[in-house]
């Protein structure tokens, strides 16, 4: 009676999970958790010599950050903000979305340990 199929998309892909996920951050003491996670926004700016940087964009938590599904994307993100950044004492590194779950998850594990 009803004729309904669905378009033709090609095969549909499961979504990774969240904490199967990676985010390129640097440590930040001052930040609500230690560290800045990289948005995925830049500022281009020229300096007065013309050499040209970017300022990342970030985030204070890793559910706001630009996450990569593997760690060689996240991996060449990070070489690319230290190359063209500022901040050379604290670089841009690449961590597992896991390593930032809340504390409440890591105590709820540690308690049914027991």
């Amino acid at each position: 009676m009803f004729g309904f199929h669905l378009p033709s998309w090609g095969a549909l892909r499961r979504p990774l999970p969240f904490a199967a996920l990676h985010v390129v951050a640097r440590a930040v003491p001052v930040a609500p958790c230690g560290w800045v996670f990289f948005d995925g926004s830049v500022t281009r700016v020229e300096t007065d010599d013309g050499a040209g940087l970017i300022i990342p964009g970030g985030a204070f938590f890793p559910r706001e950050a630009r996450c990569f599904a593997t760690i060689a994307e996240a991996e060449a993100e990070a070489a690319r903000l230290n190359e063209a950044g500022l901040c050379l004492d604290r670089p841009w590194r690449v961590k597992p979305v896991s390593a930032f779950r809340p504390q409440r998850e890591r105590l709820r594990h540690a308690t049914a340990a027991l």
